[in-house]
């Protein structure tokens, strides 16, 4: 089962990997995934075998806190640690500024009296002032050296080997004249670790907020019906049956069906539709969606965690917190980054030392490659830009189901798509009816939509729409391939397409296939109908294009996507309909059956495949492909077997999702190479490897605030996302 926990503590990537890691090995775990941006664990683990406590009892150990999830809407976890953060920045900066007069003051001519130029003075005031931002700032100390023990050194570790050396070699120099003293570097090295800790922190707290906004749709009360008195509940309170009010203005508060009156729904803020949708007996509604006018009552069907906007939440919110196959790199080096740093800094003081330098210009030196290197900027790199994406996704109507399907999606080369429901409306009416001699049509017809009203296909749904009959009783009803079957009044009805008719033998007059080919060239889908095994009637059905497909395939073609049209439908309808879209690949006559091998033999063929389907009819075949996409998904079926769901039931939805993909990986790519390089250049530089050439060093307080912005860049680039706009 999976269950989501609560790590406090977590400061960079490091630290995730290290809980990701030693959760992923304890028995009876088949997956951890740590998300360092929310401070959450996710584990899917054997219940026989492991506990919440024992996983808990397993992340203390390595110097975290960790609990189970519990849904607190009331305490922003988020927000209390920025305070906390700015509390620290604020009082350490408080005795930064007198300790850096003290230090520096001489240098920059600052008006002191004489007792302060002294040096004794001016060194034990120095410490007067270093001590109380080491105690504000105790548990990076904590942290770190608890971490360093336990051989699994973090960004805390660094900073405490750095700053404490700092200190301990400053007081070690405290009875010496014309000692050089470092209080300063470790107070500021300190001091803008917390400043950078806190833009950090409230960067992620914006980032999030791109999916905690969907948190918020639901109304926290409504109107129940009882008797004939309105009475206020809250949205716990509602139960499966009620019958709730919902007046112009008011938000509807659980998921129903209209029994009386109607409205005009804004639905924006699950499908990105901004115009509102009108709505009467019989609709269905959505919790979260709101009533910007009239009035209307329905009848519950979902609640709370059933309810789509509830499960759109969890999409959401599994996507952001899962991880794209490009972060596990980042996350690899990060693990491996720490020891690295530590190796360096320690190679760096010993290369000074040997080259006949000073103790204090080596110390210098090793102290600024430690407080330089950020393994934060490369955890940060991934997740930032992910959550952000996924979370303007979903205020557009577009739901990754997971960061791998992000990533996979601006990748893909070809579009595979169905037709009846996708490319056409999904709404297929019957043009013509041709009979054979001595048929007859009032017997046929009882017997046809008797057989068809007990499938859900939208050719059988059409049928049914022709005339107002009273159904007959159906025995051995049964789908077949192409087709239906069932017995009505003795009589064994058999109707489908023209393999069907071919598998069961039934013979059809030359004339009849003819007007069938001229119905398949005018995009007609035809359906052929046998009464006890002799052909007795053809059926030709037409179903509009959706007026945006055109636009939709274009759009594609313009991205350089191969577009191939997926049908059940003979070879002359397809390709009339292929024809007006401008497809030149058509696969035609696929049996639903055979859709899922088709998309397999294209990847056979080195392709990376889109499947886009109505998610109810193509669960196979979307499945199959390297992302599955329900268009139109408002259904669990939608949710459960694709991958990219467009809540909108718009195709335009899917060229905006692509692009949308190609911007988040583009913003990945630009953090990642902006963590890579910052290491790259910073660590040498704080080294001194450019300083026998350029006369380049890097005092530890400038590396500290480097640091800082480092991190604080990344997440900033990520936010750059929420401005993009996939529709434009």
């Amino acid at each position: 089962m999976k269950k989501k926990f609560i790590v406090s503590g977590m400061h960079c990537a490091a630290c995730s990997a290290r809980v990701e890691r030693t959760v992923s090995g304890l028995r009876g775990v088949n997956r951890a995934e740590v998300n360092l941006l929310k401070n959450t664990m996710t584990v899917d683990f054997e219940e026989s075998v492991l506990t919440e406590e024992q996983i808990c009892a397993a992340v203390k150990k390595l110097g975290f806190n960790a609990s189970p999830f519990i849904e607190k809407p009331k305490a922003d976890v988020a927000e209390n640690e920025e305070k906390r953060l700015w509390c620290r920045f604020c009082l350490s900066l408080l005795f930064l500024i007198p300790l850096i007069c003290l230090s520096m003051g001489s240098m920059l001519g600052f008006p002191f009296p004489d007792v302060f130029h002294s040096s004794h003075f001016l060194a034990w005031g120095q410490l007067f002032f270093i001590l109380p931002i080491l105690w504000i700032n105790r548990a990076t100390y904590q942290s770190g050296i608890k971490n360093l023990c336990a051989l699994s050194p973090d960004m805390s570790s660094l900073i405490s080997i750095g700053s404490g050396a700092a200190v301990i070699y400053s007081m070690w120099g405290l009875g010496h004249i014309d000692f050089h003293l470092y209080f300063e570097a470790a107070g500021m090295i300190l001091t803008f670790m917390t400043l950078g800790r806190y833009l950090e922190t409230r960067a992620k707290r914006k980032t999030s907020n791109a999916i905690g906004l969907l948190l918020n749709l639901a109304p926290k009360r409504a109107l129940k019906l009882v008797g004939e008195q309105e009475q206020e509940i809250l949205a716990e309170e509602i139960k499966v049956g009620d019958r709730l009010i919902v007046k112009a203005g008011m938000a509807v508060a659980a998921d129903g069906i209209i029994e009386e009156g109607q409205g005009s729904l804004d639905e924006s803020m699950l499908t990105g539709e901004s115009m509102p949708v009108d709505k009467t007996v019989q609709d269905v509604v959505h919790a979260g969606t709101i009533n910007t006018a009239g009035y209307f009552e329905f009848t519950v069907t979902k609640t709370g965690q059933n309810t789509l906007l509830s499960q759109m939440i969890r999409l959401v919110e599994d996507a952001a917190s899962s991880k794209a196959p490009i972060g596990r790199l980042a996350d690899k080096v990060s693990g491996l980054f720490v020891p690295v740093v530590l190796t360096l800094s320690a190679c760096t003081m010993t290369a000074w030392l040997l080259c006949g330098q000073p103790f204090d210009l080596a110390l210098r030196a090793a102290v600024a490659v430690l407080v330089i290197s950020c393994p934060c900027a490369l955890g940060l790199a991934t997740p930032t830009a992910i959550m952000v994406g996924v979370g303007v996704g979903a205020r557009k109507g577009i739901l990754f189901k997971s960061a791998a399907v992000l990533e996979n999606a601006q990748k893909a080369d070809t579009v595979v798509f169905d037709k009846t429901g996708t490319l056409t409306q999904g709404k297929p009416e019957v043009t013509d009816v041709l009979l054979e001699n001595n048929v007859s049509e009032t017997d046929l017809w009882r017997h046809i939509i008797s057989v068809e009203m007990l499938s859900s296909h939208p050719l059988s749904q059409a049928l049914v729409q022709v005339r107002q009959v009273t159904p007959l009783a159906v025995e051995n009803f049964k789908i077949e391939a192409g087709g239906v079957q069932g017995t009505v009044e003795g009589a064994v009805l058999l109707a489908g397409n023209l393999k069907l008719m071919e598998k069961n033998h039934i013979s059809i007059s030359e004339e009849f296939l003819q007007k069938a080919s001229l119905f398949s060239q005018q995009g007609k889908t035809v359906l052929y109908v046998a009464q006890n095994g002799r052909f007795c009637a053809l059926a030709a059905m037409a179903d509009a294009l959706r007026p945006e497909a055109l636009q939709t395939v274009q759009e594609l073609q313009k991205m350089n996507k191969k577009i191939v049209l997926l049908t059940g439908d003979n070879q002359k309808t397809a390709q009339s309909i292929a024809e007006k879209l401008s497809i030149q690949e058509v696969l035609a006559e696929v049996l639903p059956q055979e859709k899922q091998q088709q998309i397999q033999a294209l990847q056979k063929q080195g392709r990376n495949v889109i499947m886009v389907g109505d998610g109810i009819n193509d669960a196979p075949a979307l499945a199959a492909a390297h992302v599955g996409v329900a268009v139109g998904g408002g259904t669990d079926v939608a949710l459960e077997t694709a991958d990219l769901v467009l809540m909108k039931n718009d195709l335009l939805a899917l060229p905006a999702a692509l692009r949308l993909s190609a911007a988040v990986m583009k913003n990945i790519k630009q953090n990642l190479f902006w963590a890579f390089f910052y290491n790259a250049l910073g660590i040498p530089l704080a080294a001194g490897v450019f300083y026998p050439l350029f006369g380049w060093s890097l005092n530890p307080m400038f590396a500290a605030l480097a640091m800082s912005v480092s991190s604080s860049f990344v997440v900033g680039n990520a936010l750059r996302l929420r401005k993009f706009d996939p529709f434009a």
